[in-house]
């Protein structure tokens, strides 16, 4: 204790200077109004400073709590989608003529000169060759060959998938063939001139065949292009599916197919 007063002792001019600066510091502060606005200035900055450092190492010890919190919101959010995305198909149950079968896309090509589509759904879920397949959004293209549990597919990016199809404002039949451009868009055939087609025109399935029932979108008119000694329009079609994401599909069933081709074939 002595020691610690002796220190005091001696070091008394630098604690009496001190004290006279703290003192001065105090007395402007208080009776000068610009830098009484200053120090406030500062100290609320400094203060904000502090909070936000704080801050900011909570929240980097809160990142596990907060990212788990975060996957289990984006599994639900996602399932609740694919339950919204589902509703739209389920006229096709309705329907006495069709049956729809859910599969997981499990490998897609979609940059190549002809693509393909691998499901993981089969024989022994009742997939057989030639049925339609579609997503939540539109047309994805028809089933090529099956094994028990997979398929593949013909995409809609494949040029000898020639799907008929027909303009919804107008009714007019017409064809929509990829043309191994771009791999979001397919050339649409065959509409006569006399036609008023318009940018925008929504194009759907004409349901006559069994593969796909009638007005499933395929996708809206995005160029339109004809002249004087045309008979048909020369046109594109932005198709309704994003192949670059296709994740899950469903495949049509037409109950009633055989029937209609033992009819067909007398």
């Amino acid at each position: 204790m002595q020691r610690l007063l002796d220190f005091l002792y001696q070091q008394r001019e630098i604690a009496v200077f001190l004290g006279l600066e703290i003192l001065s510091a105090w007395l402007l502060i208080n009776f000068n109004n610009r830098y009484n606005a200053s120090f406030l200035n500062s100290s609320n900055e400094a203060a904000a400073s502090i909070t936000q450092t704080t801050n900011d190492i909570n929240d980097y010890f809160q990142l596990s709590e907060i990212n788990e919190q975060l996957m289990l919101e984006n599994e639900q959010l996602q399932q609740e989608l694919r339950m919204l995305r589902s509703e739209k198909l389920n006229f096709l149950d309705t329907v006495d003529q069709y049956r729809v079968i859910g599969a997981r896309v499990i490998n897609n090509t979609f940059e190549r000169a002809e693509n393909f589509v691998t499901i993981s759904a089969g024989v022994m879920d009742s997939v057989e060759v030639g049925m339609g397949v579609i997503s939540s959004f539109g047309v994805v293209g028809q089933v090529k060959s099956v094994s028990d549990n997979f398929a593949t597919i013909y995409s809609l990016l494949h040029p000898k998938v020639l799907l008929s199809a027909k303009v919804k404002r107008t009714d007019t039949k017409c064809t929509v063939q990829w043309d191994q451009e771009t791999f979001d868009r397919a050339a649409l055939k065959y509409i006569p001139r006399h036609i008023k087609m318009k940018v925008g025109d929504s194009i759907v399935t004409s349901g006559f065949n069994s593969v796909f029932p009638e007005n499933i979108l395929v996708g809206v008119v995005d160029e339109l292009h004809l002249e004087e000694h045309m008979t048909f329009y020369e046109a594109k079609v932005k198709l309704a599916t994003d192949f670059t994401s296709l994740y899950h599909v469903f495949v049509i069933k037409d109950v009633m197919k055989n029937e209609k081709d033992s009819l067909e074939a007398l």
